[in-house]
């Protein structure tokens, strides 16, 4: 009898219990099984995740020592120099404001912020390298960190594991890494862009219980980013976006009242103190600093500049380009592994919705996605691929790494088999892996077979437009022609990328340097050239054709030719 007692009591225990299990409490026993689960991983890929961010440190900056100059980056660094002339004289100097116009073509570059430019100068005060070997190393860093702040918000809304495999995922993106290398402009609003997206979310996620270190941190991050770039004032409404969306997800669910006074306090001082922080060390926003960076977001924001483009096989000019073009150059010029885990994302969205992290994910899927489109209905003038939107990048990497994942957990609920999205993207990320090393320092040229690869895309569409490859050219004329020049004799080394070989052969008495339009290159009396195929007529191009037979050397991708040295026959 009281067996039955027993067992009558412990099944009206267990069916009372089964009763009292909800939605929530069940939610709250998965939250508890994925925490036991990442406990048992933690150990492994915390360590591997540490070991991930160490060597990517490392092998990013041994990389940028072979990446040449880009296009801009003379004159970043003469803005930069001026920029450090102008603080450290106490405003005295203001070269920054009327820059030469060698350095300033466009009329436009006291609008640049320009703050990572000035890190640069103060660096160049101390640094054992040379200039522009030190901003390699400093741009290498800045790319470095966008992938950290990337992989924190991975780690926020998954974990660890998932937090490696963003980093590798971003490091391994061939589009992105040649960038980071030598790119000024692009990769530091990248980084203070992801870093603002990363502090905002840690603010909202800790409040109301803030320490006034978590304002600090919202505070300069978004000040340091409009320093960058004033493009970092979208950071300001981003604010308001993400108590929008906590907002709307209490309203529109059963977890309780939205109480939206307690935010408006904390909006106000961010955003207030975060847009004044933007005029620091940016001397142009310093004069005004209410008015003056709202003048430079309308002036870049409607900037005109109309550069020829390589377009499907077609020259075209950049204010012609066609809506879809930041879509396709996107999808054109990135890997299987992230274009895949971008895919599962959207094919797996309705998982978000089960998150504990939903409005974090909601969120940076939000500063994914609004800029690119945002662009494209404002028909903004872009150009060079996608580099214009580069700074979206890192927020694309979270949660193409988010999909992965969900392939990852439908997997092992579905078929029992766990790690099968680890696998897969593990599986993928050798084709870029194999790439990078077969085409280093040319990183930057990939394209993957949905354009035919780089042998498919040249020709058709834009290579090495940031003249990357013009110093494997000139460190070959350094090394191989310029000790056959006789003593007290000087040679004349003509260029199509003149404001480049300028600097690279500084300080070398046996040659001289001049510009020189590749098509009147026969009417001019040279001892060697440089021609990039940037300032090249596209027919010759794609026949291949302006290779000559004097060339003495040709860096190449896969074969291709981006830039020659000619030695010319007398």
């Amino acid at each position: 009898m009281a067996n039955k007692k027993s067992r009558k009591g412990k099944a009206q225990t267990t069916s009372a219990s089964s009763e009292d299990v909800t939605p929530q409490t069940q939610q709250a026993a998965s939250a508890k099984d994925q925490s036991a689960s990442a406990g048992v991983l933690n150990p492994i890929w915390a360590k591997a995740f540490t070991f991930s961010l160490l060597a990517v440190f490392v092998l990013m900056a041994v990389m940028s020592f072979s990446y040449g100059l880009s296009g801009d980056e003379v004159d970043m660094n003469e803005y930069g120099k001026a920029i450090f002339k102008y603080f450290s004289t106490f405003g005295a100097d203001k070269t920054v404001f009327n820059m030469p116009e060698m350095y300033d073509r466009d009329g436009v570059i006291l609008y640049y912020g320009g703050f990572f430019d000035f890190i640069c100068a103060i660096f160049n005060k101390f640094s054992p390298f040379g200039e522009y070997t030190t901003r390699h190393i400093l741009n290498a860093w800045a790319g470095f960190l966008a992938i950290f702040f990337s992989a924190r918000i991975v780690a926020l809304v998954s974990d660890k594991r998932m937090a490696t495999i963003a980093v590798w995922l971003m490091f391994l993106s061939p589009f992105f890494l040649g960038h980071a290398m030598n790119n000024p402009k692009d990769i530091p609003l990248a980084t203070g862009y992801i870093a603002g997206v990363y502090f905002i979310i840690r603010f909202f996620e800790r409040f109301p219980s803030v320490k006034w270190t978590d304002y600090l941190w919202v505070i300069l991050s978004i000040g340091i980013t409009i320093n960058i770039r004033v493009a970092g004032i979208l950071l300001i409404p981003y604010l308001f976006v993400y108590v929008g969306i906590l907002y709307m997800m209490k309203n529109f669910s059963s977890k309780g009242s939205f109480k939206i006074n307690t935010y408006i306090k904390p909006l106000l001082i961010i955003s207030a103190l975060g847009y004044l922080t933007g005029s620091l060390f940016w001397p142009y926003a310093l004069q005004n600093p209410l008015s003056n960076p709202l003048e430079a977001l309308s002036v870049m924001s409607d900037f005109k500049v109309n550069l020829g483009q390589i377009w499907e096989g077609d020259k075209v000019y950049s204010g012609e380009l066609p809506k879809g073009y930041l879509i396709k150059s996107f999808f054109l010029t990135n890997t299987y592994a992230l274009l895949g885990g971008l895919i599962l994302f959207f094919l797996f969205f309705r998982s978000v919705s089960k998150s504990e992290k939903a409005n974090v994910i909601y969120f940076v899927a939000f500063t994914a996605l609004f800029p690119l489109f945002y662009i494209i209905y404002k028909k903004s003038n872009v150009y060079h691929a996608w580099r214009h939107v580069l700074f979206i990048f890192p927020s694309v990497v979270v949660i193409a790494t988010l999909g992965w994942q969900y392939v990852n957990s439908f997997a092992k609920r579905a078929y029992g088999k766990a790690g099968v999205g680890i696998a897969l993207v593990g599986l993928l990320l050798l084709e870029p892996v194999v790439y990078t090393v077969t085409t280093f320092p040319n990183t930057v040229a990939y394209y993957n077979a949905f354009a035919g690869g780089v042998k498919g895309a040249y020709g058709n569409y834009e290579m090495d437009y940031y003249y990357n490859s013009v110093k494997q050219c000139t460190d070959y004329f350094i090394k191989n022609e310029l000790p056959k020049v006789p003593d007290g004799k000087q040679v004349l080394l003509l260029s199509n990328a003149n404001h480049l070989t300028t600097q690279y052969l500084k300080g070398y008495d046996k040659v001289a340097t001049d510009y020189v339009r590749y098509y009147e290159r026969d009417a001019r009396d040279y001892d060697y050239a440089i021609f990039h195929m940037a300032l090249v007529p596209l027919n010759e191009i794609q026949a291949e054709s302006w290779v000559p037979q004097n060339a003495i050397f040709v860096a190449r991708v896969k074969g291709k030719p981006l830039c020659i040295l000619v030695k010319k026959e007398k």
